[in-house]
């Protein structure tokens, strides 16, 4: 049995909180010069995966000496310091927590709205020197928003809540919900036929234009424009044109090429898409499968295994938020 997997994109992937992200591209990432990674060890990525497998279900005091471990063992990034200040100030280890989340902030992490909201960083929030990392992510929210069009910033904005939400609302249904189905498909049309409009007047929305946040919402709703495939294809060497001169991601980029790839019935390159074939996630049909870990190393993104194993997680978890 065949049965495609829709992924949800997710604003962020912050598990804490709210049960994870999607492994699908996050949230626009703050524009600094990234500092060279050490390179992560086998053993520090499975250490990772396990450890968001256990933060999901709730298990922190086995999910936090697997974050050490990963970071020890070269795996960074902004979501798993986050989750792991999550899990050391659920554990009660504020000053941990704190050393985690500064680590987070050095990595681009920079939702101040979830941050000030989150319940699981009740712990430090006395701590000195929460305030001031607080305030540096407000900043680096804030530079997400400088655009040079703020009412198609906001449009933008308001478009892709509306998309999110008709998707989570299919999501709780378990995909099961036909008028959810009826909803998502309306929006997704009402969404596409504006933004072509839009991009026929003026071009592709970039940072520049709109800032970051709002120009991932641009990607987003193309992603998610699959009823009008002919479109999705004139977006894709625009967006080609915004990564090379640096006002697009490239994760997006490797996300749309398959997206169209696939859409018009073609091997996709990434092995962003996947689909369940009798019980098991699996890619979509590849180009070349034995080179794909190279070509999604090439655009930023895990490994096909990682990310495969990251669905799972997302999948286990939702299964067993269900009443």
């Amino acid at each position: 049995m065949r049965r495609i997997i829709v992924l949800l994109a997710a604003l962020n992937l912050v598990a804490c909180a709210h049960g994870g992200g999607t492994p699908e591209a996050s949230a626009p990432e703050a524009a600094t010069v990234a500092k060279p990674k050490p390179v992560a060890t086998p053993e520090a990525k499975q250490a990772a995966s396990e450890a968001n497998g256990l933060s999901m279900k709730g298990d922190n005091a086995g999910a936090l000496p697997l974050y050490r471990t990963a970071w020890e063992g070269g795996v960074r990034g902004r979501n798993l310091a986050y989750n792991a200040a999550c899990a050391a100030s659920l554990l009660g280890e504020r000053e941990e927590a704190l050393v985690w989340l500064e680590r987070a902030v050095e990595e681009g992490f920079n939702d101040a709205k979830h941050l000030q909201k989150d319940s699981d960083l009740d712990n430090v929030r006395s701590l000195p020197g929460y305030a001031a990392l607080e305030q540096r992510v407000v900043a680096a929210e804030a530079e997400q928003y400088v655009a040079a069009d703020p009412a198609l910033r906001d449009e933008l904005l308001k478009r892709m809540e509306e998309d999110q939400a008709v998707r989570n609302a299919l999501a709780a249904s378990n995909f099961q919900d036909e008028a959810a189905r009826a909803k998502l498909r309306e929006v997704d049309a009402r969404n596409t036929t504006w933004l072509k409009g839009v991009i026929a007047k003026q071009g592709w929305p970039g940072s520049a234009l709109v800032g970051p946040r709002a120009s991932f919402a641009a990607w987003l709703l193309v992603q998610h424009a699959d009823q009008d495939v002919a479109f999705q294809s004139e977006v894709l060497p625009m967006l080609e044109q915004a990564v090379a001169r640096g006002e697009g991601s490239a994760k997006e980029l490797a996300y749309l090429t398959d997206r169209v790839l696939v859409n018009t019935g073609k091997p996709q390159r990434y092995a962003t898409q996947l689909e369940e074939v009798d019980g098991k996630t699996v890619p979509r049909t590849l180009e070349d499968p034995a080179k794909v870990n190279e070509r999604r190393a090439s655009v930023g993104l895990d490994s096909l295994e990682e990310y495969i194993a990251a669905f799972e997680r997302m999948k286990a978890a939702a299964t067993q938020q269900k009443p």
